[in-house]
């Protein structure tokens, strides 16, 4: 299972947001200063024309422990629990409620599942902060803002007004919980659209690789295979002659055996590489360092040629990718070798062990014309690429009259 990793945000991101907790720090520490107020013994309110108010030492101490409650809201959103301890903690002074909504409002984001006891107790609360002022002294900075020399508890307005203020308080908190709930499931719907439209596209890829890969298997098999089976036909049938009619040169026999055995082998090979196109869980002729000794007999059997050195050491613990590269180089190379030099000795050399890496040099004079068989330099290209896919280099070309191929490959054990 993976673990989606949310990635972190920019620098512009991280100002914004800043931005934003130093506005909601000054608004709320500016209307919580004032609420102080609301607080008996927190102000002193003079009853004259003039309408002046002053702050006691103990609404001094209540302003401090206001702008100090309201530093919390920088952590809100990884920690809305202490923004929910400050907000409670000024609700139970009687200082005001705002800072307690806005920890509600990140707890309900942060714990959808608890949303029903969250609006609970946060109605129950703002409900017990409301009465309080209501029907006690709390709250006599709100009349006295508007005009009101003193805080009547009998007056109807001053009644109603803290239940309107608590109610358009609490909307509110609902109204924008809701937006930001539907913006996060608008957001998820568009990332899992966004998979899935992914999705389809790599299965489309996939198809579209898989449909390729069936055309060249029948290609491969159609064509290259019934060419290949006819050869293999064709040498039995003259192997066969040879072996009814004793005059002929029984080497001439030997001859074609060896060439049905390798026509055969490149059949199976052709075969393995269709099965591998076709189904993954296929794969082509096995290809390994432990085959060499049996390549090189099936050659010399053939009538080539090949004057070897082969050292191979720790091949039970070489890595199955080196080895099958390492294989199919040499392979390639005395398939180079024998196409375009043909009769003349190959020079093999291979030396592989996990102090040394891998060594393959294979050599071949020069000749002019050569068998006729068509080649467009792909043997070479797959010994590069094979090579460098290795983490190895690869030197091809004349030199002094011979052809050389030599290829250095890191060793790499087996996993």
């Amino acid at each position: 299972m993976t673990t989606a990793v949310r990635p972190r945000p920019g620098r512009i991101a991280r100002l914004l947001d800043g931005g934003w907790s130093t506005g909601l720090f000054v608004l709320g520490a500016l209307w919580d200063v004032l609420c102080v107020m609301n607080v008996p013994g927190a102000a002193v309110f003079r009853a004259d024309a003039e309408r002046v108010a002053s702050i006691t030492d103990v609404g001094t101490l209540l302003a401090l422990a206001a702008l100090l409650a309201w530093t919390t809201v920088y952590v809100r959103a990884r920690a809305p629990q202490v923004v929910l301890i400050a907000g409670a903690v000024l609700m139970a002074i009687g200082v005001s409620y705002l800072l307690a909504l806005v920890g509600v409002f990140h707890a309900l984001m942060r714990w959808p599942k608890r949303t029903g006891w969250i609006a609970g107790v946060t109605a129950a609360g703002v409900a017990a902060f409301v009465l309080r002022e209501v029907l006690t002294d709390w709250g006599a900075a709100l009349p006295w803002l508007f005009g009101a020399r003193t805080s009547d508890p009998g007056a109807v307005g001053w009644t109603v007004a803290p239940w309107l203020l608590a109610l358009v308080s609490l909307a509110a908190l609902a109204g924008l919980v809701a937006l930001q709930r539907s913006r996060r499931t608008a957001d998820a719907h568009r990332a899992r659209a966004e998979r899935e439209h992914r999705r389809a596209e790599t299965l489309d890829e996939q198809l579209a690789r898989q449909a390729e890969r069936e055309r060249i298997a029948r290609d491969l098999h159609d064509g290259l295979g019934h060419r290949l089976a006819s050869a293999a036909l064709s040498a039995s049938a003259f192997e066969a002659q040879v072996s009814a009619n004793p005059t002929i040169d029984p080497s001439l026999g030997e001859w074609a055996r060896a060439v049905r055995e390798q026509t055969r082998a490149a059949l199976d090979d052709v075969r393995g590489v269709v099965g591998g196109l076709r189904s993954e869980g296929r794969s082509p002729a096995p290809a390994s360092l432990r085959l060499v000794g049996q390549l090189l007999g099936e050659l010399r059997a053939a009538g080539h040629r090949i004057d070897a050195f082969v050292m191979v050491e720790g091949s039970d613990r070489v890595g199955t990718t080196l080895d099958a590269a390492a294989y199919r180089i040499l392979q390639e190379s005395l398939t180079n070798a024998i196409k375009h030099a043909p009769g003349a000795p190959v020079s093999v050399t291979l030396d592989a062990s996990p102090e040394r890496g891998v060594r393959i040099r294979v050599e071949n004079p020069l000749t002019v014309g050569g068998a006729g068989v068509p080649g467009g330099g792909h043997g070479i290209i797959g010994i590069r690429e094979r090579a460098e896919s290795e983490g190895g280099t690869a030197w091809i070309g004349a030199h002094e009259g011979r052809f050389i191929v030599d290829v250095d490959l890191p060793w790499v054990d087996r996993a």
